[in-house]
């Protein structure tokens, strides 16, 4: 990897955002407004829906480009925190940190055309392969196909790049894990500080598919397209959070069998020297002999204490919960639904 390259669509159009006053977070809503006031402009322009009424399709499908934007910022914002607290880690000097930033939130530009026209492909298949009553009973789909297509395609096109981007993004994650140096499983700041990147980004996969099960189940019905997305969407969810953290996972049990290694070591020997006093009957030197092996034994419990993956138990308990609990609550609310329906 060179030390600076062009950066991508995605990343160009998200540091011109954060030059904005207020790093630009006003941009994310004001889009979903504008798209908003596009497709319902034409709809109600064109009788489609009385003047006033929300298309319920269209307003839902507004989300995923604005929500898509204002996460990967997000992310990339808490990846470059993570980086400073993980720099430690690394034993690199710190002028090499600033290219590690760059790289971390920049993606390489050149899939910008080739995302392009696959989100134009997928935003039209998508919408003829949607059931009628998704699109709405004797409704003009020539009509509602152009109140519908900036949003969906800019939302498919932001949600290519985005994965490409995460893609990116938790490769770095992985190798910077791999290649530090200086990592001290004791150091717990420094072994955690990634994890909130990848429990972040999984939670924003997980959040988007939730949305869509939830409100924008009508469009998916029968959709062969928007289901393999949204069945996408939770697998990389899920593997974003855990993946990326294998590779230091590994090195901390390598870490912690090194350190177990010594501290036996070390109490084999204390242990060796007892014995020979005590055999010799220097009774009066194996108090020292003791303390020690006191003291190393207290570092080889505090030693086998040490956690080997890479992240808080709040962290993984709050990943588990973005995950589970929709699912818990559906799965309740469609018992009780049955048992009170008739």
């Amino acid at each position: 990897m060179t030390t600076r390259y062009r950066p991508g669509v995605l990343s160009r159009f998200l540091a011109w955002v954060d030059d904005l006053p207020y790093h630009g977070w006003w941009l994310f809503p004001l889009l979903y407004v504008l798209l908003f006031v596009w497709s319902h402009g034409i709809v109600w322009a064109t009788g489609q829906v009385p003047f006033g009424s929300i298309h319920p399709v269209l307003a839902v499908g507004h989300f995923y480009a604005p929500y898509t934007l204002a996460a990967i910022a997000l992310i990339n914002r808490a990846s470059e925190r993570a980086l400073s607290a993980f720099w430690p880690a690394t034993g690199w000097p710190d002028e090499e940190r600033e290219t590690w930033r760059f790289w971390f939130v920049n993606s390489r530009a050149g899939y910008g055309l080739a995302t392009l026209v696959v989100a134009a492909v997928v935003t039209v298949v998508a919408f003829l392969e949607a059931a009628p009553e998704a699109i709405g009973p004797g409704a003009n789909r020539t009509v509602l196909f152009a109140a519908y297509v900036p949003s969906a395609f800019l939302g498919y096109w932001v949600v290519l790049l985005a994965f490409l981007h995460t893609l990116h993004q938790l490769r770095l994650v992985a190798r910077i894990h791999r290649e530090a140096t200086a990592i001290d499983p004791f150091d717990r700041v420094s072994v955690y500080a990634f994890s909130y990147v990848t429990a972040m980004t999984g939670v924003a996969y997980v959040i988007s598919g939730y949305y869509t099960l939830t409100l924008n189940s009508a469009f998916q019905a029968g959709n062969p397209i928007a289901i393999a997305v949204l069945a996408g969407v939770f697998v990389i969810g899920i593997a974003c959070f855990f993946l990326p953290l294998w590779g230091i996972h590994e090195r901390l049990v390598q870490e912690k069998q090194i350190l177990v290694r010594d501290v036996e070591l070390r109490l084999k020997r204390l242990s060796q020297e007892m014995y020979r006093r005590i055999d010799a009957g220097e009774f009066d030197g194996t108090k020292v002999v003791s303390d020690a092996l006191a003291g190393v034994s207290d570092a080889r419990k505090r030693i086998f204490e040490v956690p080997t993956w890479p992240w808080r138990p709040q962290v993984l308990s709050g990943f588990l919960s973005a995950l589970l609990l929709p699912v818990a609550v559906y799965l309740l609310t469609r018992t009780i639904g049955s048992q009170l329906g008739p």
